[in-house]
């Protein structure tokens, strides 16, 4: 499968830390005034002091409006050069600046804005908020930054950039919110600073929050240690609650109506890693990330990290390029959001959630939450009303596989195996479709658990097509698995995999899996689809053993665990083409049960289901329940000829598994099989077919041993057994005792026991020699079938000679007739109904016209006897024939006499006869 290039997303997004940047300066240089205040608040207005702070010259702004802890400042213009701070002053008591700009420009901030002090820093500008090269914060509180046009505070009064109020009217309030205008401006972020430090920071524990009309990250970054992080995309008019909490503040959207949009490119990206704490959320009507932008939390303490809260109304959406400052040729790292334990972490990380209409991840990019120590992960969920779609992988890496994960993992061997369990993985949506390569994963290289996996999908769930890489598959999967690095052998269980849905497609190598490579247990697979699961086909270029569509549990080669259970529920099952279904071992462990309830299955065309035994230990037990059961048709897969079919076949150290099918009918065709062949210990097959079991074209049911073992035992039970075209039914041993087979039928047609097998259809329990033939019991109803018969007599007509040479011989000439009897009521083949008609077609001469007319009176003189007799002695008398009257009418008679049947006229114009009337 995938185990390096699911390695290389987890080792190297644990380590991330501050990233190194090198962004992009705004076209043109500031060339307006830096800061001017305007006059709205009279004699409480700003005063701006050249100075030189912190070794670099800056403006120093002093002055305000003090409203209890609360200063508030106004300004006509706010920038910062390049090069430059501006700083404003901190008094005492002061806990929050509230700032406006009331002019027509957006701020342009390519310098050092800071707070001389711990208050929290509020910038709102309604015109934009842009963030140049080289722009960085340097303060000990929060900051907010907003294109709203006011902030609101709880008594009412608010503090507008659009409509100035009067210093009496400042409230001493805490803020309660941002109101937006119409056509709120755009907040760009360019910010880098070339260093491996963000340029964009708050202190520990503080806020940092963008929130603008749209947001762009082109390269810039945000970072929040063990604070929070909000970026928000707000459209006209909406209203954004700020709620008071420990890392400053967290804001509330519920009543926006209209959003905008957020994009981050350019290897931008945003991060509240640290010890503790962390939160991240983000709000707009669609979120964009590319160019290796990420969104990412570490957790290197003993609390529980933050949570990742992503929620647009139309759509999220990944794209997957290389970051370019911390990707190298082992570990690239691709655009994504992941949120992680690292290092020593004994606390979990916290959960990441999207929520929104349409989720697309595309070209290796990612979604995924990570224990990388002691600490557990976090959960992962996904509700997307319309669609998630996870599709390709990248084109500089076609071995790493993108799309939804959660892992387990170990960042080096010097100690004990890391403890800390996986999270579970969730999606919601109406659509689920993966294609070429993406996937959808959990696994543990460790001593911890992998998270389960489970997927409702209202209408489907696709998996179309697979990696370009013939090592990795892509798909669904949940796994046990080595560490490529370390070597380190997972000794966790891995996780469950349900998947509830209306239809599931798998095509063109499309997988879902359930494996342990290592000394876990793999998890179980139930998948629940209300109307058809369809597996057709297989990758390009697939061999037999790998590389098929289809539905796996297994333990791998060198794996020691258990495999996990398979269990289907659907209306219709449909394997072709290569498909397959299976619950394989390869391993010492147990093999897993494979369970498969359905009213329509169908295997045609090579497709596959089994629970096969390739190694020491058991296969399970394959057991299927439907109403009708189609198996039919072949395929080649790289050399080899594959049959479809249902196997518990052992071809290892460990004994086959059982075949159990229950069903109303069953039909085998072309090569279709039932298999429990085993090698080193018994496969037993029982079969409940209550109308119909039909083998066709070469189809075979068998237990057959090719080791040292016994032939398994084949249990048979339906009304009616069929066998054509050298199919047959086989319990044989190569080397030792025969099988059992055992027959419960009504009736048994074509089939027939014999000692060896011939080119008929047989049924046999061959041993290595005749001393060790097995036993087969044919049990059948008590019937003579034989009493109803009539024995026909052996001396044969010779028709032919009954036929006279020319039938248009002259009237003088003797008279021909040829007759034709009929079958005497029986129809001409099984399935048809019966009929009485019998057919005469005569050859009349017109001398024998007044003949049949005397004969014709003296018949109806007769049936008037007869009916008196039967009026005067009031006796039924039953009828003995029956003959044609001149009118055409049928007469029954009580005897005697020459009875006409019923006849169709044929006649030849060449002959010069009369047509005989129906």
């Amino acid at each position: 499968m995938q185990t390096c290039a699911m390695k290389k997303f987890g080792w190297r997004l644990s380590q991330l830390g501050y990233l190194t940047f090198s962004g992009i300066a705004l076209s043109s240089q500031l060339s307006l005034a830096q800061v001017v205040p305007d006059a709205t608040l009279g004699n409480e207005s700003s005063v701006v002091t050249p100075s030189v702070i912190r070794d670099i010259p800056s403006d120093r702004i002093n002055g305000g409006a003090i409203r209890g802890n609360n200063l508030f400042h106004s300004f006509r213009e706010f920038n910062v050069g390049a090069g430059r701070g501006v700083y404003f002053a901190n008094p005492d008591g002061v806990a929050r600046i509230l700032t406006r700009v009331t002019g027509n420009n957006a701020s342009q901030i390519l310098g050092t804005l800071g707070v001389l002090g711990n208050a929290d820093l509020f910038l709102i500008n309604p015109n934009g908020i842009i963030f140049g090269l080289g722009a960085k914060l340097d303060l000990n509180g929060s900051f907010i930054g907003s294109t709203a046009s006011k902030i609101r505070f709880a008594d009412g009064l608010e503090f507008s950039a659009t409509n100035p109020e009067a210093p009496p009217l400042l409230s001493v309030n805490i803020p309660v919110g941002l109101q937006y205008g119409t056509n709120p401006g755009r907040i760009v972020n360019q910010s880098n600073n070339g260093t491996s430090r963000a340029s964009l920071q708050v202190s520990e524990g503080r806020t940092f929050a963008l929130v603008g009309g749209d947001v762009l990250l082109e390269g810039g970054t945000m970072a929040a240690p063990q604070g929070r992080v909000e970026l928000g995309s707000v459209a006209n008019n909406g209203f954004v609650g700020l709620i008071p909490i420990t890392q400053g503040w967290a804001l509330d959207y519920n009543q926006v109506q209209n959003f905008g949009d957020i994009n981050l490119t350019q290897s931008a990206f945003v991060n509240t890693s640290g010890e503790r704490g962390g939160d991240i959320q983000v709000q707009a009507r669609n979120l964009i990330l590319t160019g290796g932008a990420l969104i990412f939390y570490s957790q290197d303490g003993a609390e529980t990290g933050g949570e990742i809260n992503i929620t647009t109304t139309e759509s999220v959406e990944f794209i997957g390029e290389l970051n370019r400052f911390f990707s190298d040729p082992l570990f690239p790292v691709y655009t994504g959001i992941t949120n992680s334990t690292i290092g020593t972490a004994t606390g979990a990380s916290g959960n990441v959630t999207v929520k929104t209409r349409r989720l697309s991840i595309r070209d290796g990019a990612y979604l995924g939450n990570l224990s990388n120590g002691n600490g557990n992960a976090g959960n992962l969920t996904v509700i997307a009303s319309e669609l998630v779609e996870i599709i390709g992988v990248p084109l500089e890496d076609p071995d790493l596989s993108g799309g939804i994960f959660s892992q387990a993992l170990a960042l080096d061997n010097s100690g004990d195996i890391p403890i800390g369990n996986g999270g579970n993985i969730t999606i919601e949506t109406q659509r689920l479709l993966i294609r070429d390569g993406g996937t959808v994963n959990t696994a543990t290289f460790t001593a911890g658990r992998a998270g389960d996996v489970t997927i409702k999908a209202t209408e489907s769930v696709e998996l179309i097509g697979t990696n370009p890489d013939t090592t990795t598959l892509g798909g669904i999967l949940t796994g046990v698995e080595i560490d490529p690095v370390f070597a380190i052998r997972a000794t966790g269980n891995g996780g469950n995999l349900t998947i509830q849905t209306r239809r599931l497609l798998l095509q063109g190598g499309g997988q879902i899996v359930t494996a342990t490579r290592a000394d876990g247990n793999a998890g179980d697979l139930v998948i629940d689809a209300s109307e058809s699961i369809e597996i057709i086909g297989t990758r390009p270029n697939p061999d037999a053993i790998k590389g098929s569509s289809g539905l796996f549990v297994s333990t791998d080669p060198g794996g020691t665990g258990n495999a996990g259970n398979l269990t289907l529920n659907t209306r219709r099952l449909l394997i072709q083409d290569g498909g397959k279904v299976s619950a394989d071992n390869f391993g010492p462990g147990t093999g897993g049960n494979l369970t498969i309830n359905t009213r329509e299955l169908s295997i045609e065309t090579g497709g596959t289901i089994r629970a096969n035994s390739f190694g020491e230990g058991f296969g399970g037990t394959l057991s299927v329940n439907a109403e009708n059961v189609r198996i039919s048709g072949s395929r080649i897969l790289g050399e080899q000829l594959i049959n479809s079919g249902l196997f518990v076949s052992g071809t290892g150290s460990g004994a086959a598994g059982n075949l159990e099918v229950n069903a109303t009918r069953i039909e085998l065709d072309n090569t279709g099989r039932l298999a429990a062949d085993n090698q080193a210990g018994i496969g037993n097959i029982r079969v409940q077919a209550r109308d119909l079991l039909v083998l066709r074209g070469n189809s075979l049911i068998s237990t057959n041993s090719t080791g040292e073992e016994a032939g398994g035992n084949i249990t048979l039970t339906t009304n009616n057994l069929v066998g054509i075209g050298n199919s047959d039914i086989t319990a044989n041993a190569a080397n030792s005792q025969g099988g059992r087979v055992n027959i419960n039928a009504t009736g048994i047609f074509g089939l027939q026991y014999r000692l060896e097998q011939t080119p008929n259809n047989d049924i046999t329990a061959t041993g290595g020699n005749p001393a060790l033939r097995g036993v087969v019991e044919i049990n059948t109803p008590d019937l003579d079938v034989s009493s109803g018969l009539v024995s026909l007599p052996t001396n044969v007509i010779d028709v032919a000679g009954l036929v006279a040479q020319n039938a248009c011989a002259p009237q003088q000439a003797e008279r021909s007739s040829f007759v034709v009897t009929g079958r005497g009521g029986l129809p001409p083949n099984p399935v048809n109904s019966a009929t009485n008609d019998a057919v005469m077609v005569e050859w009349a001469r017109v001398a024998d016209v007044n003949q049949n007319v005397g004969l014709q009176r003296r018949i109806n003189s007769r049936s008037n006897s007869h009916a008196r007799v039967a009026k005067t002695d009031e006796q039924i008398v039953e009828a003995q024939g029956w003959i044609v009257g001149a009118d055409g009418r049928v007469v029954l008679i009580a005897g005697g006499g020459t009875a006409s049947p019923h006849s169709l006229s044929l006649s030849d114009p060449g002959c010069g006869v009369l047509p005989i009337k129906k």
